[in-house]
């Protein structure tokens, strides 16, 4: 009978250290689950957040190339003309202003809603990074014609070209 009974608790003592085999098993795979969730959910928020990045560097670009072909458009058709007739005195000043806002809402209506909402919900003001851009491209502009000015003087530093094209 002793037999019986050593036979009975090594058999009880297996069966427990089986279970708890078992449990520690369930355990780690229950991690293994859980930090193969999180790192899933994580990469699905990177491939968001670069979707994203994505979005708004299109969204800018766009801005940007509309903008700078619309002033370079207005220079070539309009604003030229526009400035000298400020400078002679035949078009008040306010009218190259007017223009500017025409440019202003022609890019505006241009850019999708979409766009201009991803543009504000990462820099707070579509109008402002407009108005910033286009500034910009006024100035690139005025920067590659340096006659191009209010008072009808060459921009500080510029030199004419000698007759014979050299300096």
């Amino acid at each position: 009978m002793d037999m019986d009974l050593i036979i009975s608790a090594a058999s009880d003592a297996l069966l427990n250290v089986v279970l708890a085999v078992i449990a520690l098993a369930g355990a780690y795979g229950v991690y293994f689950i859980r930090l193969g969730a999180a790192k899933l959910k994580e990469q699905t928020a990177q491939i968001k957040d670069e979707a994203g990045r994505k979005v708004l560097e299109d969204a800018l670009d766009d801005v940007v190339n509309l903008a700078t072909v619309s002033v370079g458009a207005m220079e070539q058709t309009t604003a030229k003309a526009l400035r000298d007739a400020v400078k002679s005195g035949k078009a008040k000043p306010e009218e190259l202003a007017a223009l500017g806002k025409q440019v202003f809402d022609e890019v505006k209506a241009a850019i999708s809603p979409q766009a201009q909402q991803v543009i504000t919900d990462n820099l707070g003001s579509f109008d402002k990074y407009l108005t910033a851009v286009i500034e910009d491209a006024v100035l690139k502009v005025k920067q590659a014609d340096p006659y191009i000015t209010l008072s009808g003087e060459l921009a500080e530093g510029v030199e004419l070209p000698a007759a014979g094209g050299t300096q």
